[in-house]
Order: structure tokens, then sequence, then C-alpha cells
């Protein structure tokens, strides 16, 4: 569908391209120069992808047996079972299979020894990496008036010091094995039992490094990325093995258009730097968000009749997988929510929606669930997300700019079009009148879902018009309760359940949201309720000296609680979040937040 022909170009369009080639730089290393990024891991030839292919094969190996999952696990029962599948090998990994094949499951001393024999402590290879664009003070204080404030943005940038890391293979023995994946460049991870990059996450991380004007470490967490979807078709959950039967929102072409619109006003680069970062984005990052807009609605679509009048149809995106074992970083977890499934075809199906539910990054949600009280009732890939489908609109929209931008102008009107249907599919599916917002959509009941959760207001935070005959500014007045109705922001659902995406918890990516949202529409509530998220952020950093990855909706600067593990501190998209309100609203985040 997307292979269509071109139409003959103008003059004006092929004088741009010329321009363009013409300023290409003959190498990599010339190119970085113009902005002093640091060289990458080159890994590029046919051998090198060969063994790169041949290296995480093997690491399958190991990783996903549950033997070994079982195994390590005796050792320490109270793990977190993260940690088992984040051990590198100390020897070659033919020696751990071969030992591991060998070990009576029954025996705790001779775990015990192929343990303490075979396995380092999990992260020894993902060390500290030295940021190369970070500064003690960036250009943004110099709008910040309050020595508070000052202070705590000081502080708030050192913490990406702590963040950056790298992989260091020097520390593994040959032919021993870690399931990280090769990864080009360094990069920042969230924090806390999160060392490797997680791909949604980012986006928010990188909305706080251009504010402290770090655009070369957004450029290596792009090109991250790019070598990730040239290497496997799709961006991963994170940078493990174990991520690579699932992805998570695709938010990799927002990423590339806020670095580039940052970058082409940005009044510190040189002409010939916006050159070269253009030529970029319009050529390699450009084909990659390509590559995985195809992944998205060809892989993990489904057709759908939207309207019986007249038949019409559209194929909307979802999230589903394809495992038939529990997530290997979750593993005894995922046995225990699948330990009441009568049958195998149960169980399977259910590790398919578990690990579906980690794809959409609310993980996990009563969203997800026909009893919003039981896990074990999980239906992910029986729904329709109207959050997905939106984040997909924004890219088609973003295609199509990207398009222009390269001279195709056919591209450009075609996915133009692409966008106007899909805006047409979600207002004619996911739109509830007695709710007055968009809904998932259950498959199988062909109803939509119930109760409110942040995803409901979705196509406002990508700017989509609502259904003919109803405003904005209707929406908002009818949700305003959830505005404004907390201390401490926006809560992710109105129930109160044990998971981690649901009441009470506060996220950053959906206040981000919710904030940027509201500016275009309600420029008084966007102030109101970035200062209650800032105070719950800035409450908590000064009580404890800690940025935490969610918080309590009743209490400013408590931490959040549920799911499955303690809560996080670090934390890169709550720094990210942080960061872009403090630019936008600068001292004024600091006032009551009455208005």
């Amino acid at each position: 569908m997307l292979d269509v022909k071109r139409k003959p170009e103008s003059a004006k369009h092929t004088s741009i391209k010329a321009n363009r080639a013409t300023i290409r730089l003959s190498n990599e290393t010339k190119l970085r120069s113009l902005r002093g990024i640091t060289t990458p891991l080159k890994m590029n030839s046919k051998n090198e992808d060969k063994f790169i292919k041949y290296e995480i094969h093997e690491a399958v190996k190991l990783y996903l047996n549950e033997k070994f999952l079982r195994c390590v696990k005796k050792v320490n029962p109270n793990v977190d079972s993260k940690s088992i599948v984040d051990r590198a090998t100390r020897k070659p990994i033919e020696q751990v299979l071969m030992a591991l094949d060998d070990l009576d499951e029954h025996n705790l001393e001779q775990i015990e020894q192929f343990v303490d024999t075979h396995l380092h402590e999990p992260g020894i290879e993902i060390i500290r990496a030295e940021l190369t664009d970070w500064v003690e003070e960036p250009r943004f204080l110099k709008n910040i008036q309050s020595e508070e404030l000052r202070h705590f943005c000081t502080a708030l940038n050192r913490v990406w010091l702590d963040l950056y890391k790298k992989l260091d293979m020097s520390k593994l023995e040959h032919e021993c094995v870690t399931s990280h994946l090769p990864m080009r460049y360094p990069f920042i991870v969230p924090g806390g039992r999160f060392i490797e990059i997680y791909y949604w996450d980012t986006y928010w991380t990188i909305e706080g490094l251009l504010v402290c004007g770090m655009i070369d470490t957004v450029r290596q967490m792009i090109e991250n990325f790019i070598f990730f979807i040239k290497k496997f078709g799709f961006i991963p959950n994170g940078s493990r093995i174990y991520y690579l039967n699932r992805s998570q929102p695709p938010y990799f072409a927002q990423m590339v258009m806020r670095y580039y619109d940052h970058c082409m006003n940005c009044d510190h680069l040189s002409p010939e730097a916006k050159q070269e970062i253009e030529n970029f984005v319009l050529t390699d990052a450009y084909k990659c968000i390509l590559i995985e807009y195809r992944y998205w609605t060809r892989q993990k679509s489904v057709e759908i009749l939207i309207d019986k009048r007249t038949k019409r149809k559209f194929k909307f995106s979802r999230y589903t997988v394809s495992t038939n074992m529990p997530r290997p970083e979750s593993y005894f977890e995922d046995m225990h929510t699948a330990s009441e499934c009568k049958t195998e075809a149960e169980r399977k199906k259910m590790y398919c929606d578990i690990t579906a539910a980690a794809e959409s990054g609310y993980d996990f949600s009563s969203r997800w669930f026909k009893d919003p009280m039981n896990m074990s009732t999980i239906q992910t890939t029986d729904l329709i997300p109207v959050d997905l489908n939106s984040v997909l609109y924004k890219n088609e929209l973003i295609l199509s700019t990207l398009s222009e931008l390269n001279g195709d102008d056919l591209k450009a009107k075609l996915f133009k079009r692409l966008a106007i249907k899909r805006r047409y599919a979600i207002n004619k599916l996911l739109w509830s009148k007695e709710n007055y917002c968009w809904s998932d959509y259950n498959l199988k009941t062909g109803r939509l879902t119930d109760h409110f959760y942040a995803s409901n207001l979705a196509p406002l935070w990508f700017e989509m018009r609502p259904p003919s005959g109803v405003r904005v500014s209707d929406i908002i007045a009818k949700h305003r309760g959830v505005f404004d109705g907390y201390d401490g922001g926006v809560p992710v659902s109105l129930l109160k359940t044990t998971q981690q995406w649901d009441f009470n918890n506060v996220w950053a990516p959906n206040q981000h949201s919710y904030i940027m949202m509201l500016l275009k529409h309600d420029p008084r509530m966007a102030l109101k309720l970035a200062r209650k998220f800032f105070n719950t952020v800035f409450y908590g950093w000064k009580r404890s000296g800690m940025i935490f990855e969610k918080y309590d909706v009743h209490v400013p600067g408590e931490r959040g609680a549920g799911g499955e593990y303690d809560v996080q501190t670090g934390f890169g998209w709550t720094n990210g979040v942080i960061f872009s309100l403090i630019q936008i609203f600068k001292d004024e985040l600091l006032q009551p937040t009455t208005i």
C-alpha cells in the first residue's frame, strides 16, 4: 500500500535534494565532528551482523531456558526475577549450557556451585559512561530567578551523570554472553532495577535532555533505536534479549521530530550542523520511522467493521505478541497468575495477554482485565487500545510532514489521508457518547470498556479532533474533576487495585501529556496541573533526596505503590518531565496551586 509510484519531481524539489546531496559528508567521523559526538561502536559489516545474530542466538538458549530460571531462583527464593536474567556468564556459553544440562534441579548445593562458577552478579557489564555534552549549569537556568528552584535544577541535572551507562564487554571473557543487546552508543537508563534502555521511557527522557542542552546525547539515543530497527525491524521493549518478543508504544517518530524541531530552532548550532541533522532526519531516521510504522500496521493490526450501513472497515493496531511461556524477567509472577488455568491453551493465551500488557507500557492495569480486581482475567489481546491508535495517528502526520520535507508530495498526501482515515475510524468505533470520551474496544464483546483511564483522553494528547459536534472544551469540562480533584496530579485510573497503573498512582508521562494538551485549550488549568505535579516531585526530593518513578495522588511527595516490584528511584522520565515543565512555566511553578 505504501509502495506508491512517485510523480515527477518539481525543479524546487530536485534542487532541495541536490543541495542536500552536496552537503553530505564523506564519512561518519567527519559528520560527528560537527557536534563532537563520540565515535560509535562499528557494527555494519555482514560478518559483524552474523556475529551479533550468533551471540543472541546462543544467549537465548540460556536466558529463555526455564530450567535455568527455576534453578537460579532456588538459590534465593526472594530474589527479583529480573536479576536472574540480568546476569552475564563467567564461562563460555557452551560450557554454561553443558553444566546446566547436567545440573540436578533438586540438589541445592549443586545449583549454588553452578551459580557461583558460571554467573556474574547482575549488571557487571553495564558501567557508568562519561557524558560529553553535560554542563553544570545549562543555559535555561538564566531564565530562573528563584535560588531554590535553581538549586533543585542543578541537583536534578546531576542525576543524568548517574543514569548514563554503556555496555562494556571487556568485563566478560571470550565467548561469554549477556542478556543485554549490542548498542551503538551509551544510553540513559530509567534507574533502580532498570539498568538498560527502555523504549517509550526515552521520549520523556529526551524532553529533559533537550532542556539541558544535551543534543549529542539525544542523537545517541535515537541512533541506538535506529540500530535496533535495522537489526530487528522494530524497537524492543528494552535493550535485553528477553524483550525481543515485544515492543512498546511507538514514540520513535515523535522522538525524532522533537529532536529535529529543537535543533532547527537552536541558536547555537552552526548552519552546517543543522544541515547534517536535517539530512540525518530525512534519510536514516525517516526510513526507520517508516519501517516501524509498517511493523505496527501490518504485524499488529486487525480489521474491524466500523460502519454497518456502508460496510466500511478499518485496520486498527493492538498490543499482541507470540509466546507460549512466562516473561523470563517475571517468570515466577506469571506462573502464579496462570496457576488457575485449566488447559494449556488457556495458559498460553494468558502468557500472551500478560506479555502484550507489558508491551503497552501499562503493566499492569485493571484496564486490561475483565474483572478489574483479578489479574487472571487479563484480556489485552482482545482489546483495541485507543492510545496506541492515537499514537499511530500522530506518526502518520509526522510521516506526512517528513515526506513533504523530502520533496515527496505523493507520500505526504498518502500519509495525510491515512491519518484522516484513522481519525475517522477512532471517532466512529472508540468514541463513547455516554462517557463523553474515547475508550478501548473489546473484540470479543463488541463493546467499549468501562471505567476511566488516562488513555481515554489520549486522542487529545495528539491533537485529534473529536467527533463532529463535540467540542474539546466540553470534553475537558466533563472530566474537570479528574484534573482538579487531587493534590498530587491526575491519577492514571479511578479504580483502586493492587496494580501500579491504577489509582492512586500518578505517573510523569501522563501528567506531561495532559499538561501539553491543556496548554492549547485551558492554559490556567495546565499551569495548575503543572504546579501540582512539580510540587509532588519537589516535595519528595526535599524530604528524601530522591526522584521516584511514580507518586501518590493524595500526598504530594509521597512515593506510589503497587505492582510487581518496589518503587524505583532515578528516574529518567520523571526527570525529563520536570525539566520540560520548568522550561515552560519557570518560576510560576513555585506559586500556590490554586488559580
